[in-house]
């Protein structure tokens, strides 16, 4: 469990400090780390190379997991023991993978499980809630309850972490997507494990962060909860789209979640709740792999991680843990700590309330072995799992280092000599195990917290020292005198008892008498010091009081995470001291500061205090909203009160408090405020989903979206329902308009931001024809004619791909724009469009390399086409196609002004000899022809013409044209291939000969 792991420990110390301790011993590696710094390795009795997971208890202690069903528990300065062996499955990677301690372990002693086990062959993956024997030492493990369990495909990335709210209400289960492993280098879409899918499935178990009860069923405010069937996978489903996941609960607000990418990426994300991380088609910011070419890919946009790493061989990034504490340097206060298993690293990254990385991560420590997990201690310092070693490597800063404090107390059996020392005053404020060195002054020494000492008869009068020691050597010395062979002074103190419990402010009053055997009555002196072990950080200790006299009050303090402790103390004229203390405790009542949207909420004023946990009653909270959101919701206010404010304060009542603060996106706020668009959409259908930048929701008639280039738009009915066909944003981009009305009487169209494939686009809707969507460079060229208002009208098709696989077209009424990326978009129309139609579209000669035109004489339109081709119209001729060589010729001759417009397409000859195509010109008709076998085609024109066709054409015996007509001194001449024909222009006289 990576999250508030030390929240039960720092609750406890405030009612038992000073434990027997052991100093642990120093790390014997020389990882680097920066100056200052040093890592303290605890054993936890894990073989090498098994340790999974790491849980702090309330004393200090931890609990560990081994990946072979190890749970094991060492005590603060302690050594490690086993107190129970679980049975897992340990195919592959999976085995008993991670463990998480209820916040109220102090009284209901329990603990949660993640593991991997089998059954006759059927592997599967469970999460147990047990309870820990043992009324201080955990001895066992006992009473096993199902939490959920999920069937396993493969022996890999199966349950992998768990962590529990402060509440305890709530449980936390990080799943892998269990596909089976394989080398990404190979993977293709055919070899790749499509079991993988199943992360992008909200109402699939694999490749999820699930958050549940207790009991197992999905927690009420889940996104996709069902109140039908609470223990659906749905019901369960908080985040999708993981592949190896990882996660930690910020105390401040928010959940981080580390992902073990494939091929190139480890990722670092913000959990907002519904939303998908888009494994296993994209890892990181690019696309998998094998599964990047599936059809099930396709259309899938990604959601950008928070922040991304190069992938190491053999890596897991892990952690995300928030460094509460103050002893690290300001340049590491306030951060986020991942590790990296492959890299043996341990990395620092921060970022802001609106969910912005305002520093990458950067390698803080190297060489620090195989991390395995990641958790704080007491005081905050970070503490590495090392599974190399099965150590728990403790990173603390040796400069900010608090000295622990010295003191005792010492009880006489005059008869008998004997004088019991007990330092169980004494403290470390960094909840580090103390040494205890004690010179008794006759010349012996002793170590233990407690421990009796016998001395001589002549021992009259004798000054004991106590040394106490911490992990790092920093020392405190203290001294007392002791009359070992009579009674010193006592002192009896009067209190308002161990049972109450003291709001802010309220006055306490305590009285003591103080008297000696010899000396008679003293005076009594007091102390009153305030003791504050914020959770994750360290103790401060401060005088508030002191006094002197039979009796003594103060009020307690308007603060939290502390108590005071009043000492009353007595001293003889032989300087033997007795002390009374008596430790007044907090009444406290639980605060829960929660937001409809996740967000890093301020509580405390900068002090990063936790959201949820037991505050002083009375005591002044000080809150601060940020103004956004992770997910860029904005605040509007307090739910409790509708303050607008983001700032409040409050004294904390008797029976607690719950606090909302309330964000609103910008999608929600426009649906609340416009009631004539809640009427067209009708109610939500579905959560607010972020994904490549786009947020939007869906409604029962429609969809709103959201950027920050178009704000909110709507799209809704039939124009809607051909957006999601087509694959809605993903393909076409976002709306950047309302639907809006058309040019047309019915019309109505709504325009996009275009996708990645598209461009800009427009989807239009007209009675009859439905909704059609364009884009591109042929909405481009619609728009240049005036849209559905001008020559081609609204489309009737969707854009599509023609058949060839090389253009793409929309269809209007009458007309036709296609494009090709060599030719671009250009429109057709009319009855040239139906004689292009006719020919066979594209196939025949190609695509339309210009708009309809008219012609230069105002009287006929064409399209030319890319395969040489083109087609003529004239209101008395038609529409006609010519191409090829004869095309050519026509072109070298003036187009319709040398020989008119084409009144036949270009037809093969009887026998298929050549080609031809007729053409008009006022009140003559002429012709071009091609003899099959030659480069070159010629006109032959006019009454040369009709000569010709007289005679046969070109089975006459002059065959086929072999010259274009040219003049000659007294006419014109047209050669053929056996012969010619002239043209007297003066007589009118037409002659044909043979050469």
């Amino acid at each position: 469990m990576r999250s508030r792991r030390s929240i039960a420990a720092a609750t406890a110390i405030l009612t038992a400090l000073g434990v027997t301790v052991v100093t642990a011993p120093v790390a014997a590696a020389a990882p680097e780390v920066p100056a200052g710094f040093v890592l303290t390795d605890i054993p936890t009795g894990q073989p090498a190379g098994d340790l999974t997971d790491v849980a702090y208890l309330p004393d200090g202690g931890v609990l560990t997991t081994g990946r072979h069903g190890s749970v094991r528990w060492t005590p603060k300065g302690g050594q490690p023991s086993e107190i129970a062996s679980i049975p897992v499955h340990t195919g592959g990677s999976l085995g008993l993978t991670s463990i998480a301690v209820a916040p109220d372990f102090a009284t209901s002693r329990t603990i949660y499980t993640a593991r991997a086990l089998s059954n006759g062959g059927d592997r599967a993956f469970r999460v147990s809630q047990w309870q820990v024997q043992g009324t201080d030492a955990p001895t066992g493990l006992t009473d096993e309850r199902l939490v959920l369990q999920i069937p396993a495909n493969s022996d890999s990335r199966g349950i992998q972490d768990l962590a529990v709210d402060p509440s305890g209400g709530v449980l936390w289960i990080a799943v892998g997507d269990n596909a089976a492993d394989q080398a990404p280098g190979t993977a293709t879409k055919d070899t790749v494990d499509k079991f993988a899918l199943r992360a992008l499935d909200p109402g699939q178990p694999t490749g999820k962060i699930l958050r549940v009860t207790p009991n197992g069923v999905g927690v009420v405010s889940n996104p996709f909860y069902d109140m039908a069937a609470p223990d659906s996978w749905r019901s369960r489903n908080y985040l999708s789209g993981l592949r190896d996941p990882r996660i930690t609960l910020d105390q401040r607000g928010g959940i981080v979640v580390t992902d073990n990418g494939w091929a190139t990426r480890d990722e670092v994300n913000i959990a907002l709740p519904g939303q998908n991380l888009k494994w296993p088609c994209w890892e990181g910011t690019g696309k998998a792999p094998g599964y990047r070419d599936l059809a099930e890919c396709g259309n899938v946009l990604n959601t950008a991680p928070l922040t991304e790493t190069a992938r190491q061989t053999n890596g897991d990034i892990l952690g995300g843990v928030f460094y509460a504490g103050t002893s690290y340097p300001e340049s590491y206060r306030a951060r986020h700590f991942v590790a990296d298993k492959g890299a043996g690293t341990l990395s620092t990254l921060r970022f802001d309330s609106a969910g912005k990385v305002v520093d990458q991560p950067a390698v803080l420590a190297s060489g620090i072995g195989n991390p395995a997990a990641l958790a704080t201690a007491p005081n905050g310092d970070i503490v590495v799992a090392d599974a190399s070693t099965s150590t728990l490597r403790r990173l603390s800063y040796r400069p900010a280092n608090k000295a622990p404090t010295a003191s005792f107390d010492a009880s006489y059996s005059p008869g008998g000599r004997t004088v019991w020392f007990d330092a169980s005053t004494s403290m470390d404020p960094d909840f580090d195990d103390i040494a205890y060195e004690w010179d008794f002054g006759d010349g012996s020494t002793g170590t233990g917290r407690i421990v009796p000492h016998v001395y001589a008869p002549a021992a009259e009068k004798v000054t004991v020292t106590l040394t106490t020691r911490d992990i790092h050597g920093t020392a405190t010395t203290t001294t007392q005198s002791v009359t070992p062979n009579s009674y010193g002074p006592t002192v009896i103190m009067s209190s308002p008892g161990l049972d109450v419990r003291f709001p802010a402010r309220e006055p306490i009053t305590l009285t003591a008498e103080a008297s000696d055997p010899v000396e008679g009555p003293l005076t009594v002196n007091w102390t009153a010091e305030r003791v504050v072990c914020p959770n994750q950080d360290s103790c401060t200790t401060s005088v508030l009081r002191t006094g002197s006299g039979p009796s003594f009050w103060l009020h307690y303090p308007d603060d939290n995470d502390g108590k005071v402790v009043f000492t009353a103390s007595v001293s003889n004229s032989r300087g033997v001291v007795n002390r009374a203390r008596y430790v007044a405790l907090p009444r406290q009542a639980r605060v829960s500061i929660s937001a409809t949207n996740e967000a890093r909420l301020d509580v405390g004023r900068g002090q990063g205090q936790a959201l949820d946990r037991l505050v002083t009653v009375g005591s002044l909270v000080s809150i601060t909203a940020p103004s956004e959101a992770f997910d860029g919701a904005r605040f509007t206010e307090w739910g409790d009160n509708h303050d607008p404010s983001p700032q409040r304060q409050f004294l904390v009542p008797m029976g607690g408090m719950q606090v909302r603060a309330d964000y609103q996106s910008p999608i929600e706020k426009r649906y609340a405020e416009d009631a004539g668009l809640r009427a067209k959409l009708g109610p939500a259908t579905g959560i607010e989903v972020i994904e490549a930048g786009v947020h939007w929701r869906p409604y029962a008639n429609g969809r709103l979206y959201w950027t920050p280039r178009t704000g909110v738009t709507a799209v809704s009915g039939a124009i809607h329902e051909k957006y999601v066909a087509l694959g809605a944003h993903a393909f076409l981009g976002v709306p950047t308009t309302d639907e809006a009305a058309g040019k047309t009487i019915h019309g109505r169209f709504s325009q996009f931001e275009g996708g990645p494939a598209t461009g800009a686009g427009t989807i239009y809707w007209e009675p009859g024809f439905g909704a059609a969507a364009i884009y591109g460079p042929i909405r481009d060229k619609w728009l240049e004619t005036g849209a559905e208002g001008g020559l081609l009208g609204p489309p009737t098709t969707d854009q599509a791909t023609t058949p060839d696989g090389t253009g793409r077209y929309n269809h209007f009424a009458g007309s036709s724009i296609y494009w090709t990326a060599a030719t671009g978009a250009h429109y057709i129309k009319g009855e040239i469009r139906n004689k292009w139609r006719a020919l066979g579209w594209e196939r025949y000669f190609g695509y339309p390399t210009t708009d309809e035109s008219g012609t230069p004489d105002g009287v006929g339109k064409y399209n030319h086409f890319s395969q040489a081709g083109s087609i003529y119209w004239t209101p008395s001729t038609g529409a006609y196609e010519v191409h090829g060589l004869i095309r050519a010729r026509w072109s070298a001759i003036g187009w319709e002004n040398g020989v008119g417009y084409p009144i036949t397409d270009e037809t093969w000859t009887p026998g298929n000899t050549g080609k031809y195509n007729h053409f008009r010109q006022g009140g003559f008709d002429h012709s071009i022809y091609w003899r099959a076998g030659t480069s070159v085609a010629w006109e032959v024109k006019g009454m040369i013409r009709l000569r010709w066709r007289d005679l046969g054409w070109q089975t006459s015996y002059l065959g086929f044209p072999i010259s274009g007509e040219y003049r000659t001194p007294t006419g014109y001449r047209s050669d053929f291939q056996y012969g010619y024909i002239t043209y007297n222009g003066s007589t009118g006289a037409i002659e044909d000969r043979r050469y």
